[in-house]
């Protein structure tokens, strides 16, 4: 370049081609980071991670082969969090199909973390309030799959029910000492701003945490 600007001096040069930018995405792990943020640093950070989430490829921390109810139950805590309704939706399914017993999650152990911890140990009940209404209109998490013919699906029905239930460790973890609130994003709808109103969730209530009450059923 500078053997090319002496020689035409007299002329004006073009500017010079910036450097090439990495994408958006190369700035992104692929990979879970396990444990995520505290709840607060999401509620801060809402955007950032949300963007964060988009580019994830990989359902599991790095260095895992294999999902984990575990690692189910911090996607939940992280969708919830940042009012990623869809995404929470989607996962309720996923755990769904994964035939894991929501008794049988483990303690995530997070007395480190209280505010985590407490978030966490709501989201059983969720999963149990959802399962069971399920299973009460029929549905059975034993089923082959969720295409199924009529005859087949009054067979399914007709099964003993085997109802969800919480795992014991969820109940043991103390509420927050502080109410922790996390707002949601919803156009047109106000924020919760006390624990009476009737949008808020019961086991976040229980939690010291107030919650619009998340869309946890799908069919």
């Amino acid at each position: 370049m500078v053997g090319w600007k002496k020689l035409f001096r007299r002329k004006k040069s073009p500017s010079p081609t910036p450097p090439a930018t990495p994408s958006p995405t190369e700035t992104f792990d692929p990979f879970r980071i396990f444990p995520p943020p505290t709840p607060d640093e999401l509620i801060r950070n809402r955007d950032a991670y949300t963007e964060q989430l988009i580019h994830r490829k990989f359902i599991a921390p790095r260095g895992e082969m294999e999902d984990k109810p575990l690692y189910a139950l911090y996607r939940l805590y992280e969708y919830i969090v940042l009012d990623n309704n869809i995404d929470m939706r989607n996962e309720l399914e996923t755990f769904w199909w994964s035939r894991w017993t929501v008794a049988d999650i483990p303690d995530p152990g997070e007395q480190g973390e209280p505010a985590r911890y407490a978030v966490l140990s709501c989201i059983p009940h969720l999963l149990v309030e959802s399962f069971n209404r399920r299973i009460d209109m029929g549905l059975r998490r034993e089923e082959p799959s969720s295409i199924l013919s009529t005859e087949e699906q009054m067979e399914w029905a007709a099964t003993p029910k085997k109802y969800e239930s919480v795992p014991e460790w969820a109940r043991r973890v103390p509420p927050v000492e502080a109410v922790l609130k996390i707002p949601h994003t919803m156009d047109g709808k106000t924020q919760i701003e006390e624990f009476e109103d009737e949008r808020a969730s019961l086991p976040f209530k229980e939690k010291n945490i107030l919650l619009w009450h998340p869309h946890i059923h799908f069919l």
